[in-house]
């Protein structure tokens, strides 16, 4: 049986966060930056626990399934990298990293919250719409990818202090 939990990340987690970026993000960051990340911006995990049973034995695997990393400046934060591992997917682990980040900051004072998604990530879009997200904008020809330029689609989330 599998657990999940979502907790603020640490540095501590760094060189797990760089493999499961690695392994699930087609774009992933290098090292340099996710230890970066856990230390100037705002992160969150998702930790999951399998728990077998053996021989009268209990034995707990941990491992980091999802991370969310953000900037915080002044009532202001904007999503920079959101990760689920590619075999935990549509369970909702992404929604519950991204209400952790809208509380928790909230509880800070955050009103608005920023992202960018490539206009291809029909999923991502239909997510962040359900949690009340709206397009202000797009970036034409903002990503690169393999096929040339993809339109980065922008969107805002405000809530009411």
């Amino acid at each position: 049986m599998t657990s999940f939990i979502v907790r603020p990340a640490t540095l501590a987690d760094a060189a797990a966060l760089i493999l499961l970026d690695q392994e699930s993000n087609p774009h992933p960051w290098s090292a340099t930056l996710v230890e970066e990340a856990l230390v100037s911006r705002v992160n969150w995990v998702v930790e999951a626990t399998l728990k077998e049973r053996a021989a009268d034995v209990q034995h707990n695997e941990t491992t980091l399934v999802g991370w969310l990393t953000a900037s915080l400046l002044f009532e202001q934060s904007e999503l920079e990298l959101i990760v689920v591992d590619q075999t935990q997917r549509r369970q909702g682990l992404a929604k519950q990293l991204l209400s952790a980040w809208i509380e928790q900051t909230a509880a800070q004072g955050v009103i608005e919250y920023l992202l960018e998604v490539r206009e291809s990530n029909i999923g991502a879009i239909r997510l962040y719409q359900s949690l009340g997200f709206d397009e202000v904008g797009r970036r034409k020809n903002y990503y690169t990818t393999e096929q040339g330029r993809e339109t980065a689609c922008l969107f805002t989330l405000n809530v009411c202090v």
